[in-house]
């Protein structure tokens, strides 16, 4: 039997609690373009003056397509439609991306976009603005970002951060927002024995390259290349990816990383205007903490980045293996699977990275292994034993199988990524589509699958009609202390990111196919983290409806992460769509309930 006192206390909770006034949530927003907080036109054209290029308002790429928009234009409407697919061109302005879904606002009722290629003659269609931005700042040096940092912050703005376009969540767009467009700082700076500032006396110098946030990777890839150098950086067909962005921001993981680590590994420096305007230096000795959060805490939540050092390296000749398989029947497309997934650590112990893309009954393999002959001793006989292996297999045919030897990484990159025609097997060209609606995917996967759990694994991965896979772990990536910077720590026991991408008619598409798509971009990935038991995602390769983003993307560094995050940005100026402290925002980062 109860006690008096604690009848007592029982009748005093209940009470209180019937008594209690419920707490209203909270909400705050940003000040959008036609509310009374929004700057007035006075005060724009200040801010104008102040900055070294004219705001722009861009209208969407396909406006000029429309009779019944004010940009109506029927010659440039035919420049627009012909560029329409080209990556590199949707690079070059602040109003288009990659992937145009990102250009489009999607909700549950319509879809507002603007599509040259519907009926643009129909008095009822509309070339929406979408997230396309309000405005646009050209940026030409820091002190443009700096001045639009404090104006933005002066206003509660919604500020967003583009330098190329290769964004798959939509972060660098944003309706209502103003842009800071970097892509036009293209400074590249080269040093034979660079030292971060603040180093202590003696240290050593490396062999190094500082670039502005507009230098796209094939640029940089290049001017690296003609000193007898390489750099480790992003893949992507024309190489129009940014190289000081996004990418080094989110950890970037490269074909070159087993040979010598993530992106992130590689910075020896960075420079950024912080969200109170400030401009300062990153590196182990100078804002050591600020420099932990940039290398993989995603971008532009800690800062804006004005320039990155990376690390050179000596440009050794290369040997790249390239593969075409074609699979009859399902019995043995599943086989081809299970020899793929019990040969995989060997083989990235052996020497070789690369990407292992399929799509329906064909599996494709192109690998590069250091040195030519490939240094390590193993690394020819291990990928010969897989490619006996799979030959033996009912209704498995091997098409292509072509060793070729190149002068250096890149040579390999130019012929099967910037002009194609060069390449064998796979067309990367073809499948780094641009211009198109798509959602993507990401599952990192720890070797221990690979080495214990082969068929569950295989299984999972045949499951999937059409995934482009990159084995860019293992070796260097592996040697790393998982907690020396904020990238995952899960990218330290993978050896591949698996990536998964589906599209859907642009022009015809209602919200619920939409969302149909994005889930079932969701249900196939997690079909691997079922195998996996890994929730980690690389955070450059987002997913709309993952589970738990903050797991999947920093794992056991999100709580750190999230009170620096706190601490440099109190009033959330920098928030991103699944980005560090993005919690109570609303998918457009419109409105926070508190």
């Amino acid at each position: 039997m109860l006690g008096l006192q604690y009848l007592t206390l029982a009748l005093a909770l209940a009470t209180s609690s019937i008594k209690a006034s419920p707490v209203e949530p909270k909400t705050v927003c940003k000040c959008l373009p036609g509310q009374p907080c929004f700057p007035s036109q006075s005060a724009i054209s200040a801010f104008e003056s102040t900055l070294s290029q004219p705001l722009m308002h861009p209208r969407p790429m396909g406006s000029v397509c429309f009779p019944n928009d004010p940009t109506f234009n029927a010659l440039k409407c035919d420049a627009v439609k012909a560029k329409w697919h080209n990556g590199a061109f949707r690079t070059s302005v602040p109003e288009a991306a990659q992937f145009i879904n990102w250009e489009t606002m999607i909700n549950s009722t319509a879809v507002d976009q603007c599509d040259p290629f519907s009926d643009v003659n129909d008095p009822s269609n509309t070339c929406f603005q979408g997230r396309v931005p309000w405005g646009v700042v050209n940026v030409t040096s820091i002190a443009d970002i700096q001045k639009t940092v404090k104006f933005a912050s002066q206003y509660n703005l919604k500020l967003i951060v583009k330098n190329t376009g290769h964004e798959n969540l939509g972060r660098s767009f944003g309706q209502k927002s103003i842009m800071l467009w970097t892509h036009n700082m293209q400074g590249m700076q080269f040093s034979n024995s660079f030292v971060p500032k603040g180093a202590p006396s003696g240290t050593q110098g490396v062999t190094a390259v500082t670039i502005e946030p507009g230098v796209q990777w094939g640029t940089l890839y290049k001017a690296v290349a003609d000193r007898g150098q390489l750099v480790v950086g992003g893949i992507g067909a024309g190489g129009s990816v940014g190289a000081g962005g996004g990418w080094p921001m989110g950890g970037g993981h490269s074909v070159l990383s087993p040979f010598y680590g993530l992106g992130v590994d590689n910075i020896v420096e960075e420079t950024v205007v912080l969200p109170s305007g400030e401009h300062v230096t990153a590196n182990l000795y100078t804002n050591p903490d600020l420099f932990w959060a940039l290398r993989g805490g995603g971008g532009p939540s800690f800062g804006i980045l004005t320039s990155v050092t990376y690390r050179t390296h000596p440009a050794p000749p290369v040997t790249a293996a390239f593969l075409v398989a074609n699979t009859a029947t399902e019995a043995g497309r599943l086989e081809l699977f299970k020899e793929w997934v019990k040969i995989h650590p060997a083989l990235v112990d052996a020497g070789w990275a690369g990407f292992w893309p399929y799509s329906g009954t064909q599996f494709f393999l192109t690998l590069m292994a250091m040195g030519n002959p490939p240094n390590n001793p193993k690394a020819t006989s291990t990928l010969q034993g897989f490619y006996d292996k799979i030959a033996t297999i009912p209704g498995v045919s091997i098409d292509l199988e072509v060793t070729k030897p190149y002068t250096g990484f890149q040579q390999w990159y130019d012929d099967n990524f910037i002009h194609s025609q060069n390449g064998i097997g796979f067309n990367y060209t073809i499948g780094d589509f641009s211009g198109v609606p798509a959602a993507v995917s990401s599952v990192l996967i720890p070797r221990t699958n690979f080495e214990t759990n082969t068929d569950a694994l295989a299984n999972a991965l045949a499951a999937l009609t059409d995934a482009r896979p990159f084995l860019v772990g293992g070796g260097v990536v592996s040697t790393v202390d998982p907690d020396a910077m904020a990238v995952n720590p899960a990218f330290r026991s993978m050896l591949s990111d698996i990536t998964i991408a589906l599209s859907w008619n642009v022009t015809t598409a209602t919200p619920q196919e939409v969302l149909a798509v994005e889930q079932t971009v969701t249900e196939w990935a997690n079909g691997i983290r079922d195998v996996t038991k890994s929730p980690g995602a690389y955070v450059n390769e987002a997913e709309i409806l993952i589970p738990n983003f903050q797991e999947a993307y920093w794992g056991n560094h999100y709580p750190r992460l999230r009170a620096f995050k706190q601490s440099i940005d109190p009033n959330d100026l920098l928030i991103v769509r699944q980005g560090v402290n993005s919690e109570g925002w609303d998918d457009e980062i419109m409105c926070k309930t508190l």
